[in-house]
């Protein structure tokens, strides 16, 4: 029952406000454990071929880190090395593809729930593929088992 005193109140449910996609400027394309990545061109601070180990080992701080065995992909084939400003981590990838410029980056869906919410900023959508943008900010202080396994080589 109502009265004109007291009407009905209608219930109104908040929707949850849909992720907007960032800009990203130009990222660099490559390949670890047999997936694309991405990384944003401004977090490089160059890329090495895999014949410079020694100079990658000069770098100073931790050793280069194996991207493809720190994702779970396996032990990758180290050909490229992918230097992260500002010259303290480098992680080793099988190929360096290209650089290119895409425009927006998805935020990762809820599904990822572990550790690849540390490791990937967002998802880069291509034209039929998605692709994840590595966050650099994580790989500069790589896990200590990245560290360990280095210094075994």
């Amino acid at each position: 029952m109502t009265d004109s005193v007291n009407p009905p109140r209608t219930l109104h449910v908040a929707r949850p406000a849909k992720p907007v996609a960032a800009t990203v400027g130009p990222v660099i394309m490559f390949t670890a454990g047999g997936v694309r990545f991405a990384v944003e061109a401004n977090e490089v601070q160059e890329i090495r071929d895999g014949d410079e180990r020694n100079a990658i080992h000069k770098l100073k701080g931790p050793v280069p880190v194996d991207f493809a065995q720190q994702l779970g992909l396996g032990p990758g084939k180290l050909e490229r090395y992918v230097v992260l400003k500002p010259g303290e981590c480098a992680l080793g990838v099988t190929q360096v593809e290209r650089m290119t410029s895409l425009p927006k980056v998805v935020p990762l869906p809820g599904l990822f729930r572990g550790a690849e919410r540390q490791w990937y900023r967002g998802l880069l959508l291509l034209e039929n593929e998605v692709v994840p943008l590595v966050r650099a900010a994580y790989w500069r202080k790589p896990p200590i088992a990245a560290q360990e396994a280095g210094s075994e080589r």
